[in-house]
């Protein structure tokens, strides 16, 4: 009997037990549909913040990269929606801003041609907005017309040999900042190129002045820089490059004629160091807006413009000029047609012309000729300010720029007058360059 009680006993708890699992199994669910939705968008949620905070973190950035010391390549930032787009088969523009050096057939469509065939899903287009003889400051102020209106998702900047004639560290960050202020999605790189004159700075380790300037704009806004002189230098002193000669000398580079504008060698090692730079870098291609970040200088040039010379009054002893055929303009045509784009001449003493224009600074673009040209600027009445130009030697005629003292912000009245001639020639006014402060 009591051997039945304990078995008995020993059988209910072994069953109670049992009934407990199945109890504790039976309230454990799979989770309803609307909660595996909820979970999965929680984690959607969690990776986008996630990927806005690392872009965030990239595109507020700035560098400390020594600006006085020249180095091949900086990459920064890089250049990850330009590479984003071209790997995955998109439509990339390409624009390329700069002087005679960009402009002439030699680094530009090496580079462009190198892009197509690297990456042969993507639809490149190429906009070609260098013009010779010009600076920073001029690109600032024709960057709207030139480049913006063609929305680039690659800039390359070439103006450490040029310069500019305004103050290039406001014009240079003031045509970055429109390029950004356009489409923050667009990717600037900065490229230097070498004139002769650079040579003692670079080769004793130092960056030449205009190259100081856009590297610390560089540094500010993230903008990776090629720097083609360190390659140049560097052949130099190992005695396998010519820098500039006549002619080829057996067994070395052949790098220019005159000191600055490459022949085939140079232009090849030019284009060789943005391919070597450009795989460098291809493979930071996580999409980023970049940032717009406190100035450098508070009085930069992003608002600066062109107006058209038929905005401009004046007597009646002025003439249009028929860019086709007039043998002056004809003479450098291609560079003369995007400095001055129209013209009006005159070949009398004492005429003026005048011009309405708001901002802080007015610039005129003309063709000297021959020697002692003069005219007379004036802003709201002031005292004229006298203005001498003088054409270089040689048969070609070239367009230049000149500007008028910079004044106080707000609407001003300008008005240009030609004061000496030398004898049979005319003076020619083509577009203002205008430059605002900030809004």
């Amino acid at each position: 009997m009591k051997h039945n009680i304990k078995a008995n006993i020993k059988n209910y708890f072994f069953l109670s037990l049992i009934l407990a699992f199945l109890v504790c199994c039976s309230d454990t669910k799979e989770p309803e549909p609307a909660a595996e939705e909820e979970m999965e968008e929680v984690e959607e949620e969690e990776e986008e913040e996630e990927e806005t905070t690392d872009t965030d973190d990239r595109a507020n950035r700035t560098f400390d990269l020594n600006p006085e010391i020249p180095e091949e390549f900086r990459e920064r930032n890089g250049l990850p929606n330009f590479f984003s787009k071209v790997k995955t088969g998109q439509n990339v523009t390409v624009a390329y801003l700069g002087g005679s050096i960009t402009n002439q057939n030699g680094w530009r469509p090496l580079t462009f041609n190198w892009i197509k065939e690297q990456y042969p899903t993507a639809t490149l287009t190429e906009v070609e907005a260098a013009i010779a003889g010009t600076g920073v400051d001029f690109a600032a102020s024709r960057a709207k017309v030139d480049l913006l209106d063609h929305n680039p998702d690659l800039v390359f900047v070439e103006f450490r040999v040029n310069g500019g004639v305004a103050d290039i560290a406001r014009s240079i960050e003031g045509l970055v900042r429109q390029i950004r202020a356009n489409n923050p999605e667009t990717d600037i790189c900065f490229v230097y190129t070498i004139g002769e004159w650079m040579l003692d700075a670079l080769q004793n380790g130092r960056q030449y002045w205009i190259g100081q300037v856009m590297e610390e704009v560089a540094n500010r806004y993230g903008i990776p820089s090629i720097d083609f002189g360190v390659e140049v230098v560097k052949l130099l002193k190992e005695d396998k490059l010519t820098f500039k000669a006549p002619a080829p000398e057996s067994g070395k580079l052949y790098f220019s004629r005159d000191g600055v504008h490459p022949q085939k060698d140079g232009y090849e090692l030019y284009a060789n160091t943005v391919i070597k730079s450009f795989l460098a870098m291809e493979n930071n291609d996580k999409p980023l807006i970049h940032a717009m970040p406190t100035p450098i200088k508070t009085n930069h040039f992003q608002n600066a413009s062109l107006i058209p010379i038929t905005e401009a009054s004046s007597n009646t002893n002025w003439s249009a000029v028929d860019i086709n055929t007039d043998p002056i303009y004809k003479s450098d045509q291609d560079r003369t047609n995007e400095m001055l784009r129209g013209a009006l001449k005159t070949d009398k003493v004492g005429e003026t012309l005048t011009i309405n224009w708001e901002g802080v600074l007015i610039g005129f673009t003309t063709i000297p000729l021959d020697t002692g040209m003069e005219v007379e600027i004036s802003t709201d009445g002031s005292a004229p300010n006298k203005i001498t130009l003088n054409d270089g030697e040689g048969t070609v005629k070239y367009a230049q720029f000149f500007y008028a003292p910079e004044i106080s912000p707000g609407s001003h009245t300008t008005t240009l007058k030609v004061t000496n001639l030398p004898e049979n020639t005319s003076f020619y006014c083509g577009q203002f360059i205008i430059f605002d402060l900030p809004d």
